[in-house]
């Protein structure tokens, strides 16, 4: 069933004219003295060296990148840390992440943390929205939450997310090539064989509407 997951990895140039920006930006920043004071009026070199993929303050233009913004510091923590290791499948944050620290990547998921969630606007097919309603609430309700109900401590929202990115993903958890996560994988896996890929689909429509 997995093989015949459809999926579109959008932005095959833009990636890499991202990574160049990022690369040129991280190389002056890397010496920067981060002030947490002043990021509430401009952020730091670290913060703006991700705005070329990610968007101004973490809020991405790309479907095929996800934004940042509002993402809870615990989760930001957990997945720069498993780019840099090796425990998430990238096409170049892995190799972006090694140019960081420790204290760099503490810095980042301050920042992002701390923004606003953006809800972003995208076209959906209605017809799918109750049934994607539906298995989130069977499915991932329990540590997601939804707009208005708040998800498990460190989890991200859904809602409101490019469906392209994640679609992505997801894929990424079914064939294993993401890891640290068992406890979701077994969720999605145990969702894809019960509901298909058209189960999947439903969901992601769902939350590309960004409401409960």
């Amino acid at each position: 069933m997995l093989e015949n997951l459809k999926l579109k990895r959008y932005g095959p140039i833009r990636l890499p004219l991202c990574a160049l920006l990022m690369l040129a930006l991280i190389s002056g920043s890397l010496s920067a003295e981060w002030v947490p004071e002043l990021d509430a009026v401009a952020p730091s070199l670290d913060a703006q060296t991700c705005f070329a993929c990610h968007g101004p303050g973490g809020e991405s233009i790309a479907p095929a990148i996800p934004s940042l913004a509002g993402l809870p510091r615990r989760y930001l923590l957990e997945v720069m840390q498993a780019y840099r290791y090796g425990g998430r499948f990238s096409t170049v944050m892995g190799r972006l992440m090694t140019a960081y620290d420790d204290a760099q990547i503490e810095h980042l998921a301050d920042y992002f943390s701390r923004q606003p969630y953006p809800v972003i606007r995208q076209d959906v097919d209605w017809n799918l929205l109750a049934r994607g309603k539906q298995l989130h609430r069977r499915f991932c309700f329990e540590c997601h939450g939804d707009p208005v109900n708040t998800p498990k401590p460190g989890v991200p929202r859904l809602h409101g997310r490019w469906m392209d990115y994640l679609r992505w993903t997801l894929h990424d958890y079914l064939v294993g090539i993401n890891q640290g996560d068992d406890e979701m994988s077994e969720a999605l896996a145990r969702l894809v064989r019960n509901q298909g890929q058209e189960g999947l689909e439903a969901l992601l429509h769902y939350y590309g509407r960004g409401k409960p």
